[in-house]
This record gives C-alpha cells, structure tokens and sequence, in this order.
C-alpha cells in the first residue's frame, strides 16, 4: 500500500533537503501540532479565518519584539 499523495509529496520533498532545511521543516511540523492542540485539527473548507490578518498581526508582534531585543542588546543586555 503506497502512501497518500501529500505524504508521499512530503517524502520527495524530505529526500532532497539537507540536515538544517529538514530541521526547519520539523519545526514548522511542531509548530503546527502546537496550534492543533490550541485550536482544534485545521480544516480549511470550514475554517473562516483572515489568513492575510492573522499573518499581518504576528509580523507586527513580531516586530514589536525584535525592536524590544535590539533595545535590550543597545542597554548591554544579552
């Protein structure tokens, strides 16, 4: 029995990629179970949220606290 189409797309993907990329690969994995156990298993035909929003919140969240970082190293702390 071979493997359904996605997981078999996943496995010639994993194939080609080196040690670092599939490591960046694992984390996505993680982070995706994470949000599981939040929010319930993903199911994009029901799943009425604003992608475009929700990435646009993180981005800002995110530079919120890369400039916090920077502040931190311009005081000396690590």
């Amino acid at each position: 029995m071979s493997p359904p189409p996605p997981l078999r797309a996943l496995l010639d993907h994993w194939r080609q990629l080196g040690p670092d990329e599939r490591a960046v690969l694992a984390e996505v994995a993680r982070r995706l179970v994470a949000g599981q156990r939040l929010y319930g298993q993903l199911d994009l035909a029901r799943d009425r949220r604003d992608w475009t929003a929700e990435a646009g919140e993180e981005l800002a969240d995110a530079a919120v606290y890369l400039a916090i970082r920077a502040l931190q190293r311009r005081r000396g702390a690590r």
